[in-house]
């Protein structure tokens, strides 16, 4: 009787496919490109905090899930079956995209290579204790950005020679250029030619670093040139009391507009309401939102402290500028509305769509990641 034959095998170690943020978009656009890479490979996802297995995934992937569990004994079960299919079923490589399952699967040693994704603030100045000794032992790392790239050489002491950044990527498909939404203008009370400027995140005191108050701030300038400009926030969370509080004291709350939670099915059409999406962050790994909102045709204003402007290719695609400085902010902003800039195509939502997915579409994003595990594993 023949022997079976092992079929070869990826394991994809996550928080979740089925929950919302960057870095679970960022997993579902991995799992993808690893079954266009790798068509001869099965994929074994093990998901933290799924609670059901996904339906209409891919008959090559076996969905593992931990969440119907507490919290405290999801994370040792976790980790234990990881890690024990990772010693039975022997992977090509494991890719986890949360670095601090690193800590886990650090205990396989050198017995299967592991790749580790690294996004930004989940590493930025965690380094020097657990977190960074267990990424030293990983085989690579593949941070999103050059940004944070270089805090893994400096405060974790990681070769760069392990190193290979794997910028993020967006639905261009979903995300596509269009005219404002006449059910959106009526929602909220606004002209088709009305300016608008847009941020949609969450309305959390913890990302604060958004920079939401720092577009409030800069407002009043802003109302003196343009009384009909009108700023939607979109997003909810705890620090909404904050901002709503910030804009009656400045006096520019009929000018601001709280959208709460966006669904998916209508997050391209916010973007598509506005002129420009704002969001002058200090603490952003990349943003995909920027990508989203390039994709739908609408340039952005980003800071200049952290990895925004990689996704504004450095500025061309956009602004960047001092995310602390309110007037900095408001002054890109009036040079936008009054095409004082010489950047024409920031105007030509085809061109500005057309840019994001030659930089940053599928095809950017599997190249980028073909190549890099190519070098670090080389299956």
């Amino acid at each position: 009787m023949a022997a079976k034959v092992r079929l070869p095998v990826i394991h994809l170690w996550c928080s979740g496919l089925d929950e919302g943020g960057g870095i679970q978009h960022y997993t579902l656009f991995c799992l993808e490109a690893l079954l266009d890479l790798y068509p001869e490979h099965h994929i074994c996802v093990f998901a933290k905090n799924d609670r059901v297995p996904l339906k209409n995934l891919s008959p090559r992937v076996t969905h593992h899930v931990f969440g119907g569990w507490s919290s405290k004994l999801r994370t040792l079960l976790y980790a234990v079956k990881g890690l024990a299919h990772a010693c039975w079923e022997q992977p090509d490589f494991i890719l986890t995209t949360h670095p601090h399952f690193m800590k886990a699967l650090r205990f396989l040693g050198k017995r299967t290579p592991t790749i580790v994704s690294a996004h930004g603030i989940e590493v930025w100045g965690h380094l020097d204790g657990g977190l960074g000794a267990a990424l030293r032992q990983a085989t690579g790392l593949l941070p999103v950005s050059e940004f944070t790239s270089a805090v893994l050489q400096k405060e974790g002491a990681i070769a760069k020679s392990r190193i290979r950044v794997v910028p993020n990527t967006f639905r261009e498909d979903l995300f596509l250029p269009g005219p404002k939404s006449s059910a959106l203008l009526a929602r909220y009370g606004l002209k088709s030619e009305q300016p608008v400027l847009l941020t949609v995140a969450r309305l959390a005191a913890s990302e604060r670093y958004k920079g939401q108050d720092q577009i409030l701030y800069a407002l009043p300038k802003l109302l003196l040139d343009m009384p009909d400009l009108r700023y939607v926030i979109g997003g909810r969370g705890d620090d909404e009391a904050r901002l709503r509080q910030i804009a009656s004291e400045l006096g520019v709350a009929h000018a601001v507009i709280f959208t709460g939670f966006i669904p998916e099915a209508e997050l391209a059409d916010h973007y598509r309401l506005a002129d420009l999406y704002v969001m002058p962050s200090t603490g952003e790994g990349f943003g995909i939102v920027y990508l989203e909102s390039l994709g739908c045709g609408r340039p952005c204003l980003a800071g200049n402290l952290d990895a925004s402007s990689e996704a504004l290719d450095g500025g061309r695609l956009g602004f960047v500028i001092d995310p602390r400085d309110p007037e900095a902010i408001a002054d890109a902003i009036l040079r936008f509305y009054r095409r004082d800039h010489d950047k024409p195509w920031l105007h030509e939502p085809d061109v500005l769509h057309e840019e994001a997915v030659s930089l940053f579409g599928k095809a950017a994003f599997e190249k980028s990641l073909a190549v890099a595990l190519k070098e670090l594993v080389n299956v």
